[in-house]
């Protein structure tokens, strides 16, 4: 077999169902090799649509997401995409081809070091060099997308090494030891069986405790069913940060929401005024605590973290009871442990507390559904919840209000079904990532809210996805404006809007048209309901341009730097 060839049939043992990407001159050799072995593949219409494709795919499956890209600008072209995986622990394989060795460092045609260029954005990465490594080379790089915290992983390799003719698959698995380069060298784990009796001890004498569930907890295998079971078994409070939601059911008495810059009040309250805080599979960004320093300075509080990867643990905030586990094996020996059966505590006076905080928040919620014109995000969000409730959606977002007006008010029925991104907050994620979501579950409608100035970075997937016919339904809420940055004009730089105004966008439906998508247009009530049922009684794609206030806000929020509790919300005490 060429190198080519081994590579694609790598893919199929590794039953790798698509792939995501753009040819180019450096990868010819395996496109061709595709072709001829009838691997699975899907054209983008640009490799950072690839990569967002397969991120979208890896968030639903669980499954490493495949993205193959050309040297040079292609290559380039991928690293937002990988950027974005690698802070939201999404398993990904990247494969891009490089120039002949023997032009390597000469600054040959689209040469580009993107081993050296991803390194910080990748768990680890690979130049093969010696074509007796190609495969154990992958095989290590397939492995570490999903072991311990998962990530991207990327494998380049010079156009020579697919041309040649390196050997039988079988004989060079079989002579051929896995490579083990990526060794870590650190002390011993701190496992939960160790700390069990400690974590309940402090939950029994705190009297204003928190669970925060983190992405952890939707990545780790089995970990909502012990979350769900731990909770049950203590009665916890429980909130999630945006990458946790869907790991609790919201309409758990527990539930709190989501907590951060847009979370919900009581959460928010929760997590600047418990006196325990329990963080499972969270990473403690600015976007949760506010200002690391500050949070670290409160009093009374004690914080026990866990999570899979030690380098998280005593990052931002200082734990007092550190555990480097899976969540779920940490919920697992949480509720096998001896001292798990004689607990009993129930934070009344807490309870009720953030009960209270809650009911009012949901009585503003039910004030925001109401029918107005202009449609303002809230509505719009919850008349397409409403439509599509039970039926268990996977919901995308791209990044911006649109994406927080989303977390707020759209329930998520199952874990993997909430798709965004969190730590890089990539503009033009939503409509490729909605894309790779749908393809990973075709059986399912994909809501996909997008905003104007998102939309129009990636626009050209709407080829991808009419060449799929997937069952995405677009939602383009249109305010005429970047939203969250004109929101923070507004706020704190005396509302000079600078660079933020989209006077001229085009009519999305005609550009939809053009792709031959179903679409139409939404600017009252009576106009979205029926787009609404439009676009779910269509088979495959459709897309709907709503037309909102421009001056509408995300509240709750919290100001950049304040802390958890320290919440904007006008409409509440």
């Amino acid at each position: 077999m060429t190198g080519a060839e081994l590579i694609v049939e790598f893919l199929k043992r590794k039953n790798v169902t698509n792939a995501y990407g753009y040819p180019g001159g450096f990868v010819l050799f395996l496109y061709d090799a595709i072709y001829r072995m009838g691997f699975p593949h899907t054209l983008a219409r640009h490799e950072q649509g690839a990569a967002h494709a397969a991120d979208g795919y890896a968030r639903v499956t669980g499954k490493p997401g495949v993205v193959i890209a050309t040297s040079g600008p292609g290559a380039t072209n991928l690293v937002t995409g990988i950027a974005n995986a690698h802070l939201d622990s999404v398993p990904m394989l990247a494969i891009t081809g490089a120039v002949a060795r023997k032009d390597t460092g000469t600054d040959a045609f689209q040469e580009a070091d993107i081993t050296g260029i991803t390194l910080p954005i990748t768990k680890y990465n690979y130049l093969v060099m010696n074509p007796l490594e190609l495969l154990p080379m992958l095989e290590e790089a397939w492995e570490l997308t999903t072991s311990g915290r998962p990530g991207p992983v990327l494998v380049n390799i010079p156009k020579d090494i697919q041309q040649m003719e390196i050997g039988d698959y079988d004989d060079l698995m079989a002579n051929n030891r896995i490579r083990s380069t990526y060794v870590r060298h650190r002390p011993s784990k701190i496992r939960t069986e160790s700390m069990a009796e400690k974590v309940y001890a402090a939950l029994q004498a705190s009297e204003r405790p928190l669970l925060l569930a983190g992405g952890g907890c939707i990545i780790s295998p089995g970990a909502v069913e012990t979350l769900r079971a731990f909770v049950n078994h203590t009665g916890i409070p429980v909130a999630n940060t945006l990458m946790g939601k869907g790991a609790i059911s919201e309409d758990n008495p527990c539930y709190l929401g989501n907590v951060g810059m847009h979370g919900t009040p009581q959460a928010n309250l929760a997590m600047g005024r418990s006196d325990l805080l329990l963080a499972v599979g969270a990473r403690f960004s600015d976007r949760v605590i506010g200002d690391p320093a500050r949070y670290n300075q409160l009093q009374d509080k004690k914080l026990i973290h866990v999570d899979i990867d030690i380098a998280e643990i005593g990052k931002n905030v200082r734990p007092d009871i550190e555990i480097e586990d899976d969540a779920a094996d940490f919920f697992k020996k949480m509720l096998e442990s001896p001292a798990a059966k004689g607990f009993a505590k129930d934070w009344q006076d807490w309870k009720e507390q953030l009960a209270d905080k809650k009911s009012q928040y949901e009585m503003l919620k039910q004030q925001m559904y109401q029918p107005v014109t202009p449609l303002t995000p809230q509505y719009v969000v919850h008349e397409v919840a409403n439509a599509v409730k039970g039926t268990d959606p996977i919901v995308v977002t791209d990044v911006g209000q649109h994406q927080m007006f989303t977390a707020q008010h759209f329930p998520i029925e199952s874990p993997r079904s909430w798709i965004t991104s969190g730590g890089a907050g990539t503009m033009g994620f939503g409509l490729p990532a909605a894309i790779g979501a749908s393809d990973a579950a075709p059986e399912r409608n994909t809501i996909l809210f997008t905003g104007d100035g998102g939309f129009q970075m990636t626009i050209e997937e709407l080829g991808l996805l009419k060449d799929l016919n997937l069952p995405v339904k677009v939602f383009i809420m249109d305010n005429a404006c970047l939203g969250m940055v004109r929101q923070w004009q507004e706020l704190f730089y005396g509302r000079n809007y600078a660079a933020s105004i989209l006077d001229n966008n085009p009519d999305f439906c005609l550009i939809a048209q053009a792709y031959n998508i179903s679409a139409g247009r939404a600017d009252d009530p009576e106009s979205l309901k029926a787009e609404i049922a439009k676009a779910l009684a269509e088979e495959g794609p459709y897309v709907v341009h709503v037309m909102l206030n421009p001056g509408d806000n995300v509240y709750p929020m919290i100001p950049a730097g304040k802390l958890p509790h320290e919440i904007i919300m006008p409409d509440m005490e």
